[in-house]
């Protein structure tokens, strides 16, 4: 009977954890229901400052959605002794997050102890000193009235007695392999843009041919460039438009593509970019095209449009800031061309602010999301079903390499503008297209290629430059048991670049 006593004595003096994890995300995270609007587990897109982690907590409440739009969880076994909720935050703009927490039927509204601050992670704390005990956890988006949409990303959801906001990385996800996701898809290029040089991969465009679609810009150096976004403060390739006599046109801007320097077939791609807003007479599109398209030319060489903005159907409807489409191109000549397209209205603003498209092309189809984590169906989807007229099967024709394409063109047939007067969109000085990132990726499938015929250094950007014509030597992706390989020089080494014969 002592024993036992003093057994009870010590469990009931013996401290409690300093803290505890509610839920990081990443390798057994628990069971979040939505409630209202959208949220869900996904990818962390801002691997940054104080959250390196790969898998986050996503909530997003349109103006639309009930202000008490979020997610929540619930515990099997209350969690009693702590007065402080601490959770990673990244959020839009500086609007007040809230939580909920029951005991019990009891509840309590909570907002945060340390001040938001927006585009950028931070600890925020919550004081549920007031609870006992709590059952139940309920992160609120935005409670505020919404003029433009809420979306905040939560991750490294803790409890503890320490009111103090952490200060250190979490690191959860900080390796050096490349994660497979859960679709099978491991990265095999990846475009950052974070340094003030242009990577080496890149071709500047510098040509005043309208594009083949009476485009009035001059496409030039000058109108390509690196540096910041004005809303984010995200390190990106610009592309500028800007209206001014240059070389016998009336404005400039910019284009650059991988042709010949890096191409693929088949795979995931996507991108995180910042359209400008095209009314009206901007036309802003990120695109792929046949990588033999100097031996066959276009359109025998096949073109993707992953996205395209600023058509002259959203003119009279003012939707210019939410009408986007993707398609496709091939045929015999320029004037026997098949093309399928698909255009959509979307429910929120496309411009203005950075969206992630994703294309996932395998040898049956291409499908095209925007902010697929948020919009799960595609908004543009094609099958390559073959053709016995060789010029127009599909199957061969968009199951070969493919360069990419990003320009900001200048009037023409989409917008259906031809007169520099009338493009309003530069009344009041240049406009950009920023893009944040590209990435690619492969899961080692049949047909699957990649290759950059570049080493890794990038080059300097030069306003009066065209584009660079440096050869390297060859550097080829294979796949060897289902692994992926680079070969180079004569060298064989791993997706890590560590050389294996």
């Amino acid at each position: 009977m002592k024993k036992l006593y003093t057994l009870l004595l010590a469990m009931a003096v013996m401290p409690l954890m300093a803290q505890i994890t509610i839920d990081d995300f990443e390798n057994n995270p628990r069971t979040w229901e939505n409630v209202s609007c959208s949220s869900g587990i996904t990818n962390n897109s801002h691997q940054e400052g104080l959250n390196l982690s790969c898998k986050c907590l996503q909530l997003v409440r349109t103006p639309g959605c009930d202000n008490w739009s979020g997610a929540l969880t619930r515990f099997a076994t209350p969690y009693s002794g702590y007065k402080y909720l601490h959770a990673l935050m990244y959020r839009n703009n500086t609007g007040q997050p809230n939580v909920k927490v029951t005991d019990n039927g009891a509840n309590l509204d909570i907002t945060p102890t340390t001040t938001i601050v927006a585009n950028q992670w931070q600890d925020v704390v919550f004081d549920i000193s007031a609870m006992s005990s709590i059952d139940f956890v309920f992160f609120m988006a935005d409670r505020n009235d919404l003029t433009e949409d809420a979306v905040v990303l939560i991750d490294d959801i803790i409890l503890s007695n320490d009111a103090t906001p952490r200060n250190a990385p979490n690191t959860a996800c900080e390796t050096t392999e490349q994660p497979v996701g859960e679709d099978g898809y491991q990265l095999v290029w990846n475009a950052d843009f974070v340094t003030d040089q242009l990577p080496a991969c890149w071709n500047i465009e510098v040509n005043g041919d309208g594009g083949g679609n009476n485009e009035l810009q001059y496409y030039c150096a000058k109108g390509v460039s690196l540096g910041k976004d004005p809303k984010e403060g995200k390190h990106c390739l610009i592309l500028t438009a800007t209206k001014e006599d240059y070389n016998g046109k009336k404005c400039t801007s910019g284009r650059v593509n991988t042709k010949g320097k890096m191409y693929y077939t088949f795979g995931k791609i996507e991108a995180r970019i910042m359209f400008p807003n095209t009314a009206n007479g901007l036309w802003p599109a990120f695109w792929q095209m046949g990588n033999n398209f100097d031996q066959v030319g276009w359109p025998k060489c096949g073109e993707t449009d992953i996205i395209e903005l600023g058509h002259q159907n959203a003119f009279s409807k003012g939707t210019q800031d939410r009408y986007f489409n993707g398609a496709m191109h091939v045929g015999r000549r320029w004037d026997a061309v098949w093309s399928e397209a698909n255009s959509v209205t979307w429910s929120y603003s496309v411009t203005e602010s950075f969206h992630v498209l994703t294309m996932i092309w395998t040898p049956t189809s291409i499908d095209m999301y925007m902010d697929i984590d948020r919009n799960p169906n595609p908004y543009f989807h094609a099958n390559l079903e073959p053709n016995d007229d060789a010029d127009y099967d599909r199957s061969v024709i968009f199951g070969k390499p493919n360069f990419l394409i990003a320009n900001l063109a200048i009037g023409g047939n989409f917008p259906g503008i031809f007169d520099i007067d009338k493009i309003t969109a530069l009344a009041d000085g240049p406009r950009s297209m920023y893009i944040d990132w590209i990435r690619i990726y492969q899961r080692g499938d049949a047909g699957e290629s990649f290759v950059s015929n570049v080493a890794s250094e990038e080059i300097e950007l030069d306003p009066t430059a065209v584009e660079d014509t440096r050869a390297e030597q060859q550097m080829e992706k294979i796949c060897i048991d289902g692994k992926i390989y680079i070969r180079h020089a004569g060298a064989l080494y791993d997706i890590l670049g560590n050389q294996i014969r």
